[in-house]
């Protein structure tokens, strides 16, 4: 299971490919939006599908064979609130800025808060430039801010996150300007999911193949930090990618994780743990 070249497109994932991985042993890292939640205007209303809570806190009880890790832009309270699934789960937030392991504990990269200076000059900026009441939302998550256009005018928008580009570029030596679906977001540069999968893959037992699904830009370096034998998935449709599988969607996904479940808690799989 090689990793596949930005110069291939990825290929159909194959059935019970991850669901026979989780009985030998599987990291499974999955992204949230696009991938457990359709992606919606309003951020709130990301619940994620149904089903989807269930599936993974039957999936996390099997840490012998499985171990969970929800990896994310979003700040990790946040996204706790939406899955209301946290037992026996890593996650890591704000692009890799901030981590939790299943003990609780939620730690945030100091050199982010380095950048609190630069990050309130855009919160300012925002602040004054952003019109109200045109579909635009400000998503502020402390050490990073963002822009969010999914409700503007498409030619507004594009104006408007052109010119927050720019003074980030300008004004904001420490930080970029992320560019995501519909979003920009003026983040640490040392901010990336590849940082997200290096600290989890630290967490799992040798043995363990690991297997990333996401669906964003953000999600080709989490691809990019998959060694050879592990398993990168794209949601979405096919598209030059770091992801060696793809999957149609997030009811895809779904599937593939009620798959897991199934095997994991066959007889079969029962007994080989003895």
């Amino acid at each position: 299971m090689r990793k596949s070249s930005r110069n291939n497109l990825p290929a159909p994932l194959p059935r019970h490919l991850l669901a026979g991985a989780a009985v030998r042993g599987l990291g499974l890292l999955l992204d949230y939006d696009g991938t457990l939640a359709e992606l919606v205007p309003d951020l709130e209303r990301a619940v994620p599908l149904p089903g989807a809570a269930k599936l993974i806190d039957r999936i996390a009880r099997h840490r012998d064979r499985v171990r969970v890790a929800i990896v994310t832009g979003r700040r990790i309270e946040d996204l706790r609130r939406l899955l209301k699934v946290d037992s026996n789960i890593f996650f890591s937030g704000l692009h890799g800025l901030e981590v939790r392991g299943p003990d609780g504990r939620i730690a945030i990269d100091p050199e982010a808060s380095e950048c609190s200076a630069e990050v309130e000059k855009c919160r300012a900026w925002l602040l004054s430039e952003v019109p109200r009441g045109r579909g635009f939302r400000l998503e502020d998550k402390g050490v990073a801010i963002g822009l969010h256009s999914r409700s503007a005018d498409p030619d507004e928008a594009r104006q408007l996150t052109s010119r927050f580009t720019r003074f980030v570029e300008r004004q904001a030596p420490h930080l970029r300007a992320l560019q995501l679906k519909q979003l920009v977001e003026a983040i640490p540069k040392i901010a990336g999911k590849n940082h997200a999968v290096a600290w989890i893959k630290q967490m799992l037992p040798r043995s363990f193949v690991a297997a990333y699904i996401g669906d964003d830009a953000t999600d080709e370096a989490a691809f990019s930090a998959l060694d050879r034998d592990d398993v990168g998935i794209l949601v979405g449709r096919p598209r030059e990618t770091n992801a060696r599988y793809f999957v149609d969607g997030p009811r895809e996904v779904i599937a593939e994780l009620r798959l897991i479940a199934e095997s994991l808690e066959s007889p079969s799989a029962a007994q080989g743990r003895e």
